[in-house]
């Protein structure tokens, strides 16, 4: 399956700016540094274990995971207006039910939608005869 990654600006010069600094030309992003492994990408415990090791850096103590981050993903997508089909594409998941489980809709998006949706129901129709 081929996956389509959306970068923003700033992470697309980012990415650039890093592969000019490579010695030699990367396959991966985040290539394992371990010689056994062949220029691999990182797997899943390094990822894991680098990411609580700059939490704690950072002096965050909440326990998150790597996975956090699609939940957060996910959560801000649909929060910011995109649709629930959308995301769903853009997580790669196979069915809508499974994006619902990632997805938390926050009240403030609760409460603009309803208010749009109601400003639309109040405005005067035109009389429908029948």
């Amino acid at each position: 399956m081929d996956w389509v990654v959306y970068l923003s600006p700033d992470v697309a010069v980012a990415l650039r700016q890093w592969q000019r600094l490579q010695a030699a030309a990367v396959r991966y992003v985040f290539p394992s540094r371990m010689a056994r492994k062949g220029g691999l990408p990182l797997g899943a415990r390094q990822i894991r274990n680098r990411m609580t090791r700059y939490l704690k850096l950072a002096g965050i103590t909440k326990r998150y995971s790597p996975h956090s981050l699609r939940h957060t993903f996910a959560t801000q997508l649909l929060n910011a207006g995109a649709s629930l089909e959308v995301v769903k594409e853009l997580m790669g998941h196979r069915s809508l039910q499974m994006t619902l489980r990632y997805t938390q809709l926050y009240d403030r998006t609760k409460r603009a939608q309803y208010d749009h949706a109601m400003a639309q129901v109040e405005q005067p129709q035109g009389l429908h005869r029948r």
